[in-house]
């Protein structure tokens, strides 16, 4: 039996768990034209929802953008990515694609075959135009084309705080700001998982963006529905899942839907009948080991302090990591040094403030953590 778990971001054509609300409500703001800061920590399955979202409003007649901006490294890259996602979307409707064609005239699209997907379209850039130029040209353009025939359109643009990493990067929110409050039949939904950066960029009154679109906070996946897709789908594959082992699934990963995804891909492959609490040890096992690369890397651009407060918080959850007994305990060092170190650790999204207390964000991660301190 193909096994009915993903490790990419799922399909259209598969089951999703939870979201009728969030999808409700995205799909809603939307249909208004209202702007959208849509967030969460990393895995939390964003990029599946809002394609989803996007999905929904394509049939109702919405051109809808999707530029993913992870890694993004100048202006002109950014720029060359949007007109890409227009062109991507409209290719096959022939009267809106020469409109963005006249309108978009420092943007020429480049049509290539793909063995996966039939065809790629790339943008090259005219000679003399770059950087805030290009973007200002852009964003004008884009709102002509939107007027043209009065298109409703949606753009997504995905890990939207990478921005922050370009020199330009204030110049880029003050010159899209200028241009999108006065673009009408569009809505713009801005997805990332580095939070305090992203909310730095909508919520910081001296910012451009201040105050210009909703936040929309992802939650974790319900524990009840989750039970109740993943005795579905190990059943539909023919292997039954007990209620138990669902909710072992869904404690550890803490309803972060990657985690579910994986740990129940590596379960189901590893085991050879129903579900039982080997087949679920054996699976996470794998899954740890899969990750531990990812997790040595994130370690790698930590200080030494900073490595052990996460290390502590992995161990030790606490509202107030100050006290002399946590930093005498966890061999913290300083309390400057531990100031410093959430500082850092806020930014990269490694660690949050939860009601409880300071934890670190990804639970696997923490789990991790800790086993490798007592393997070492």
């Amino acid at each position: 039996m193909k096994n009915p778990f993903y490790l990419k971001p799922l399909p259209l054509t598969v089951p999703f768990c939870d979201r009728e609300k969030e999808i409700d409500d995205l799909v809603r703001h939307a249909g208004n034209s209202t702007n959208v800061v849509l967030s969460s920590p990393r895995r939390y399955g964003k990029t599946s929802l809002v394609k989803r979202v996007q999905n929904i409003l394509g049939k109702k007649g919405t051109i809808i953008v999707y530029v993913d901006y992870f890694g993004v490294t100048s202006v002109d890259e950014f720029v060359a990515k949007f007109a890409s996602g227009i062109y991507s979307v409209i290719y096959e409707k022939k009267s809106i694609w020469e409109k963005a064609v006249k309108i978009f005239k420092n943007l020429r699209p480049v049509i290539k075959p793909d063995p996966e997907t039939g065809l790629v379209i790339t943008v090259e850039i005219a000679r003399g135009k770059s950087g805030i130029q290009l973007l200002e040209e852009t964003m004008k353009g884009f709102g002509e084309f939107l007027k043209s025939g009065r298109i409703k359109c949606n753009v997504t643009f995905d890990e939207f705080q990478e921005i922050t990493e370009l020199k330009e990067s204030k110049s880029i929110e003050g010159t899209m700001r200028s241009y999108i409050q006065d673009q009408q039949n569009v809505s713009y939904f801005f997805v990332g998982s580095r939070r305090r950066i992203l909310s730095d960029i909508f919520n910081d009154r001296k910012r451009p963006f201040y105050k210009s679109a909703i936040n929309y906070v992802l939650p974790p996946l319900p524990s009840k529905d989750t039970i109740k897709y993943l005795i579905s789908l190990f059943a539909g594959s023919g292997k039954k899942c007990s209620a138990e082992i669902a909710q072992k699934i869904h404690t550890l990963s803490e309803g972060y839907p990657y985690y579910i995804q994986k740990l129940s891909y590596f379960i189901f492959d590893t085991a050879k009948d129903n579900i039982n609490d080997k087949y679920f040890y054996e699976g996470l096992k794998q899954m740890l080991n899969e990750e531990t690369p990812l997790f040595e890397m994130m370690l790698q651009n930590l200080r030494p302090g900073q490595i052990s407060f996460l290390s502590a918080l992995a161990k030790e959850p606490i509202m107030s990591p100050f006290t002399t007994e946590y930093l005498s305990k966890h061999y913290l060092g300083s309390l400057g040094g531990v100031q410093a170190a959430i500082k850092k650790l806020l930014e990269v999204d490694y660690i949050e403030k939860a009601p409880f207390g300071w934890k670190v964000v990804d639970p696997l991660f923490a789990l991790w953590l800790r086993k490798k301190e007592t393997i070492e």
